[in-house]
This record gives structure tokens, sequence and C-alpha cells, in this order.
């Protein structure tokens, strides 16, 4: 087996663990959503900081799929994306069948961005992004899904035993 397969299969492994810890946080803050300005004013620090750890694992599933899963599938399909924008890998790995939808990618990757760098904003805008989050991390988790399921039929990964 080649070191870049055993990368690629490590780096599934590795987002297959944030994945089920992002499915625990998405499923503890569940009933916290919709969010309104209310419920965030009423929020406690236990459920502030449960929604931060929902954000974060779903902030570091996006980053893993489109930084090292992404790239790991490329190489091991031989494909070039030494010189491809975030756009350009998720277009190509909806062609390769990978994932369903490089649009739907990109609304994921554009939340997390938009999460990851924080900037002052009203609270109707904070309010609309938390609110997305139920939503795309579900995404996120069947995403995931697509692609083992794509690796599996590629013969690129195995069953867990």
């Amino acid at each position: 087996m080649s070191s870049e397969l055993e990368i690629l299969r490590a780096n599934i492994a590795a987002c297959g663990q944030r994945i089920q810890k992002m499915s625990y946080s998405l499923n503890k803050n569940r009933s916290l959503f919709p969010m309104t300005r209310e419920g965030i004013e009423n929020l406690t620090d236990n459920q502030e900081e449960s929604i931060d750890a929902l954000i974060l694992r779903y902030s570091q599933c996006v980053a893993m799929i489109q930084d090292q899963i992404f790239r790991g599938i490329a190489y091991v399909e031989q494909e070039d994306i030494s010189d491809k924008s975030n756009r350009d890998k998720s277009l190509l790995m909806e062609k390769l069948g990978a994932i369903k939808s490089a649009d739907d990618f990109g609304s994921a990757a554009v939340l997390r961005n938009k999460f990851s760098h924080h900037y002052p904003e009203e609270a109707a805008l904070r309010i609309e992004r938390l609110n997305l989050i139920i939503e795309e991390a579900e995404y996120v988790i069947a995403t995931f899904g697509d692609i083992t399921g794509f690796l599996l039929r590629k013969g690129f990964a195995t069953v867990p035993t």
C-alpha cells in the first residue's frame, strides 16, 4: 500500500472521530435551536461552551475534509490539485463522485470561515449564523458518509471490523 493511501486512511479515521464528536455536540445542543435573541441572552455559561464546542468541531470537520481528505482522494485518483482553489477541489470531488454537490460543500466552507474569522457583528447576524450550524453540521455528517462510501466503492477503504 502506498504511503499516500495510508495517510488518506489515517485522515479518514481522524475525521471520523471528529464527526462523532460533532454529532455528540449537535445532539446535545439541538434543543437550544432555533436560536433567538432572547435565547442567546438566557444561555448559561455551560450552554455557551457547548455551542462553542459544536462550532469548533464543525469547523474542524469541514477543514479536515477540504484540506486533507480532498487532497488524499485527488492523489489516489491521480489528479493534480497543486494549483487548484478550494472551489476547484470541491468541483473535482463532485465530478469524481466523492461528494454530491460542490455548491453545498462551498456553503459549508463559507459558514466555517465566518465562524473561524470572528468579527464583531449585529446580534441578528450572529443568530442567523448560529441557526445555520444545525443544518450545516447535519450536511457535513452526511457528506462524510458519502465520502467514506465513495472510498469503499473505489477500494481505497475497507469496512471497519
